[in-house]
């Protein structure tokens, strides 16, 4: 399947790769389809994109949360492991939105809301924590997990 994006002109994407977000990202319900794309060619980079296959314009740029605040710690209800086909939580991605304004020094993720992928069932949804987490954790020099 070929998708046009704004960031990286025409993608041939494998269908069985796409992500299904069943209600939309919050804010942008309308969009539903998604492709996660790695950073980097190896695949050894903690950053990803998410490209929305239905808006050229639209994609998040994502990183692991726990690469840059390792005591982040979430507990993944049973209804949403259930919805994403997830058997144990410890197969989750997490994965936090980036907001790059500037340098990757001043980039902020967001420990608050985080998306949580299976990319096997080709199925994602974001949360919202009840945790007091920050929506604009400093990326760089993370050391005091995100709260």
């Amino acid at each position: 399947m070929k998708i046009l994006t704004t960031r990286f002109g025409e993608l041939d994407v494998n269908e069985d790769s796409l992500i299904t977000f069943t209600n939309g990202i919050p804010g942008l319900e309308q969009y539903t389809t998604y492709c996660l794309l790695p950073a980097d060619e190896e695949n050894e980079s903690p950053f990803f994109f998410l490209q929305s296959t239905e808006e050229s314009s639209l994609c998040f740029i994502l990183a692991d949360s726990f690469s840059f605040y390792p005591d982040y710690e979430i507990q993944l209800d049973e209804d949403l492991l259930q919805e994403l086909s997830i058997e144990e939580s410890a197969h989750a991605m997490v994965l936090s939105v980036l907001t790059v304004q500037g340098s990757l020094q001043e980039a902020t993720i967001n420990l608050k809301a985080p998306i949580i992928l299976n990319p096997t069932r080709g199925k994602g949804k974001q949360i919202v924590l009840s945790r007091d987490f920050q929506i604009k954790a400093p990326l760089v020099a993370a050391e005091e997990g995100g709260r």
